[in-house]
């Protein structure tokens, strides 16, 4: 039968488990998982302060759609001015 993927909440309350004393034999199989994902869980959840990759992946998205807009805004910006720049120096002449 398969298992039901074990959200980060789960995650979390299993590895507060291991902080309390008990030893990683005893806590893998009142929950049913192997040791060795024991410690890739807290690898991973480093005192279970681990963000959710997703999340962080769309703020990263988000910021560079921002900085690439202002990008743009700033390279028109002078080009309109290099352009001015260059009438008025011909204009002189």
């Amino acid at each position: 039968m398969p298992r039901l993927p074990i959200s980060e909440d789960q995650i979390k309350a299993v590895l507060s488990e291991l902080t309390t004393g008990r030893t990683v034999r005893e806590v893998s199989r009142e929950h049913g998982v192997s040791p060795n994902t024991l410690y890739r869980w807290r690898a991973k959840f480093t005192n279970g302060q681990q963000p959710n990759d997703s999340v962080r992946l769309h703020s990263l998205e988000a910021e560079n759609r921002r900085l690439k807009k202002e990008f743009a805004e700033l390279t028109l910006d002078y080009a309109t001015l290099r352009a001015a720049l260059i009438r008025d120096v011909m204009g002189d002449c």
